[in-house]
C-alpha cells in the first residue's frame, strides 16, 4: 500500500488552517466595521396635536395684554401664529378631548377654536447599530414622551387627585427621564457631527432649557404652576412651527 508523503500532509494541514485563519479574519473584520450592515432608517412620524384656542387676533399685543389673567386660571397662555394669533389654554393629542374642552367652553361664554397643528417627520438614515438604533428612536420620541407625562400631570394637578408638591417631584422625575435619554445620545454620537445627529443634538439642547424653566419654577406674575406645566408642553411642542 502507498504511504500518503509526509510533505503533502504537513501541505493539505498548512492549507486548511490557512483557510481557517483567513477566513475568521474576514468574519471578524466584517463584524468590526459593518462591512455587509444594511442602511437603516430610523424615523418619527408625521403627528398632529390639537391646541385649545381661547382668544384671537390678528394683533399679538391683544394677546400679552390678556394672558396673564387666563394664566391665573390654569391656561398655558401660549401665543401660536399662523394665520392669526391664538392664545392657547392647552394641547390635546386627541381631537375629541380638544373638543369637548371646546364645548365646555363655549358654554362659559368662551368663543375657543381648535387649532390643528401637524409636527412635520424627521427620519435619519445609516449603518446604525441596534444600539444606535434604539437611542436615536429614544432621541426622536423624547418630545411626544415629555407632552404626555407632563400632560398627566397637569390634569392630576388641575383634578386634585395630586398635590401641587407630588406634581413637583413628578416634573423632576420627568426631567430626570429626559437627562438619561440626552446623555445616552451624547455618549453614543459624541463624535457624529452629521447634518441631522447635529439637528437632534440642537433639539435635545432647546428642550432642555424650556424644562429647566420649569424645574426652576420661573413663574410669571401671577400665573399657577399647571399654568407653567402647560406653556412647557406647549413651547416644546410648538415653538419650532410657531
Amino acid at each position: 500500500m502507498k504511504k500518503f508523503p509526509y510533505f503533502t500532509t504537513f501541505a493539505v494541514t498548512l492549507s486548511v488552517l490557512l483557510c481557517v485563519s483567513i477566513g475568521y479574519f474576514i468574519s471578524t473584520c466584517i463584524v468590526s466595521t459593518n462591512l455587509f450592515q444594511l442602511t437603516k432608517k430610523v424615523e418619527s412620524a408625521q403627528t398632529s396635536f390639537y391646541a385649545l384656542s381661547i382668544y384671537t387676533s390678528d394683533n399679538e399685543d391683544d394677546l400679552i395684554a390678556v394672558k396673564k389673567d387666563f394664566q391665573k386660571q390654569n391656561c398655558a397662555g401660549y401665543i401660536y401664529h399662523s394665520d392669526k394669533f391664538y392664545l392657547i389654554a392647552s394641547v390635546y393629542k386627541n381631537a375629541n378631548d380638544a373638543e369637548l374642552v371646546k364645548n365646555n367652553l363655549s358654554v362659559n361664554g368662551y368663543n375657543a377654536e381648535v387649532v390643528k397643528v401637524d409636527i412635520p417627520a424627521f427620519y435619519l438614515e445609516g449603518n446604525f447599530s441596534s444600539q444606535e438604533e434604539e437611542i436615536l428612536r429614544l432621541a426622536l420620541n423624547c418630545k411626544d414622551k415629555i407632552f404626555e407625562n407632563l400632560y398627566d400631570i397637569s390634569i392630576s394637578l388641575d383634578t386634585q387627585i395630586i398635590s401641587e408638591t407630588e406634581a413637583k417631584l413628578k416634573v423632576n422625575e420627568t426631567y430626570s427621564n429626559f437627562e438619561t435619554a440626552k446623555n445616552n445620545f451624547e455618549t453614543i454620537f459624541k463624535s457624529n457631527h452629521l447634518n441631522d445627529i447635529e439637528k437632534l443634538r440642537s433639539e435635545f439642547e432647546r428642550v432642555e432649557e424650556i424644562l429647566e424653566n420649569l424645574t426652576k419654577e420661573n413663574l410669571e406674575e401671577g400665573q399657577t404652576y399647571s399654568s407653567l406645566i402647560k406653556i412647557t408642553y406647549c413651547k416644546i411642542l410648538l415653538d419650532e412651527i410657531n
